[in-house]
């Protein structure tokens, strides 16, 4: 670290500050622990890539707001390693251009702000540096061994190439200054404001209008064809979507991202307006089949193949922009409002455009891989203990929290729920909301107290075991079922359907107990001989048959 004569006398002081504030940064790595005291209200990031070398020189410009006095700003800023890959800090400075007294240690970037004027409303600092980033920016070549750059920042891998607190709960808008040799076009969040032409460069500057969190604020370089689709008119904007495809990629697959028209019709009609400025499709060299960075979604780059097998993947990904994006997770425990949000918007978008038979058949394999993993998983859906980022990234955030969100339906009601999901994404809008936000809404729209439904199915680990024994008894028509919870008892509602070769019979029953029994009257005109019991034929509950 270089310090001026002006600043050199505050070494001591500043050093001693540091040290006091140490174990407040080595805890809950996972939290932003500046959320009461600082917010970042805009990234302004410069970036320079190259073709001959993967260090990337980069300057951010961070503005931002204090809500209580603070000495250090402390920001995620991943340092150089042993291989020699990270980020070196050249200096920093305030906006009249003076330099600040920073520390770059253990990955935090923590910067003196305590002679910054506190009659300010806004405070801007400059931070210059220059690196090869382990990770987040991801620079490879693609499959046909073009060299390719793709942000990658899900969860909290931005910090790799990019100073920020990098925690979903600070939003903040972004602006992109990409600096790139000439035969590169660039994609980034926001919309392009220009494209200014220099003797062996281009430099693409891109602004949002919102806000985002910094796990979906990215740019990407590539030799790319592009193709614009016609304006999409959503509720209250013209939205431009567009096809990005590697040079290489046969103009086929610019359809295999086409069904995004239709995708983003559905959500902005079913849940509400569309929050960005574009949504382009872009193929990409990244770690995820998908990632849903706001407005620009990066696609694995063999999901380009002209088949359009590519539309249940699409439909997550766009579902996301609402859930995730617009509305995202408070902290990292409450992942399952934007993964399972995106799932089970899936199998609404397949169920309204191709039927409940498809969704059925979808929501069943949904719910074997869920009962596949809590054989051995011992962690609820909300898990404060993670931390291990990825390993979030499971059936019980996707697949059993988008069956939260069904059953939750099965509960309330289709025009309740889908009012529930409405005023969720209006409330929070371009906010952050956690689990209890959303029940308290659940609760407040529907009338009910649901308490008992979120405890057994967010905050308790596994899924129910049932077992049925059924009697029947000719003489007097009776069926008895007896159902065994074998594992925890839950309280549930399980539709059952008794049949014969000509009619059926709806049934549901109430269980709230171990075991239970349940006696049905059958009609006089019902075949005994040829009777069927079938437990749940419309997949509307979560449950292991143990039978």
């Amino acid at each position: 670290m270089l310090l001026n004569d002006k600043t050199a006398n505050k070494m001591i002081k500043f050093l001693f500050l540091f040290l006091l504030y140490l174990p407040f940064l080595s805890q809950g790595q996972f939290d932003n622990k500046q959320a009461e005291k600082v917010d970042i209200i805009k990234y302004d990031f410069k970036i320079h890539i190259h073709d001959r070398t993967d260090t990337i020189q980069g300057q951010t410009n961070i503005f931002f707001v204090l809500k209580k006095p603070v000495k250090q700003l402390v920001l995620n800023f991943k340092n150089k390693n042993s291989q020699g890959k990270g980020m070196q800090v050249l200096k920093v400075l305030d906006s009249k251009g003076e330099e600040l007294m920073y520390h770059h240690k253990n990955n935090l970037l923590t910067i003196n702000v305590e002679d910054l004027s506190t009659k300010q409303d806004t405070f801007k600092i400059s931070i210059k540096y220059a690196g090869i980033p382990e990770d987040g920016l991801y620079i490879k070549t693609n499959k046909y061994g073009k060299r390719t750059f793709f942000g990658d920042n899900w969860p909290n891998r931005a910090q790799y190439w990019l100073p920020v607190i990098d925690h979903p709960s600070d939003k903040a808008l972004v602006s992109w200054h990409i600096l790139a040799p000439k035969h590169y076009k660039i994609i980034a969040s926001g919309i392009l404001k220009r494209v200014i032409s220099q003797t062996h460069y281009n430099r693409y500057d891109f602004a949002t209008k919102v806000p985002l969190p910094t796990k979906v604020m990215v740019f990407g370089a590539a030799d790319f064809n592009i193709k614009f689709f016609d304006p999409l008119y959503l509720t209250n904007k013209c939205v431009p979507v567009s096809s990005w495809l590697y040079q290489n990629s046969p103009l086929t697959g610019f359809d295999d991202y086409k069904c995004s028209l239709k995708i983003l019709k559905f959500y902005d009609s079913l849940i509400g307006p569309y929050a960005f400025e574009k949504l382009a499709n872009v193929q990409s060299n990244t770690r995820f089949g998908g990632m849903e960075n706001a407005g620009n979604i990066f696609y694995d780059e063999n999901t380009v193949d002209g088949t359009k097998s590519a539309e249940n993947l699409v439909a997550h990904e766009v579902a996301h922009q609402w859930f995730g994006n617009a509305v995202s997770e408070k902290n990292w425990r409450d992942i399952w409002l934007s993964e399972g949000f995106a799932t089970y918007l899936t199998d609404v978008y397949i169920e309204k455009n191709y039927g409940q038979e498809k969704a059925n058949k979808r929501l069943k394999q949904e719910r074997q891989k869920i009962i596949r993993y809590n054989r051995f998983s011992k962690q609820p859906i909300v898990y404060q203990e993670q931390k291990n980022l990825f390993k979030l990234l499971n059936p019980n955030s996707y697949e059993k929290a988008a069956w939260v969100l069904h059953m939750l339906r099965q509960q309330v009601g289709d025009p309740v729920f889908f009012k529930i999901l409405g005023q969720f994404y209006r409330q929070y809008y371009l906010k952050n909301a956690g689990t209890e936000d959303f029940i308290q809404l659940a609760e407040q729209i529907s009338g009910q107290k649901l308490d008992w439904f979120f405890d057994q199915w967010l905050y308790r680990a596994g899924i129910p075991k049932l077992k049925f024994d059924k009697k029947l008894a000719p003489n007097n028509r009776q069926l008895t079922l007896k159902i065994s919870q074998t594992g925890q008892v839950y309280q549930l509602k399980i539709p059952i359907h008794l049949s014969d070769e000509k009619m059926r019979v709806q049934k549901a029953v109430l269980l709230k107990k171990k075991t239970q029994s349940f006696h049905f009257k059958l009609p006089e005109n019902m075949t005994l001989k040829n009777l069927k019991l079938i437990i749940d034929p419309n997949a509307t509950l979560l449950f292991e048959n143990e039978n």
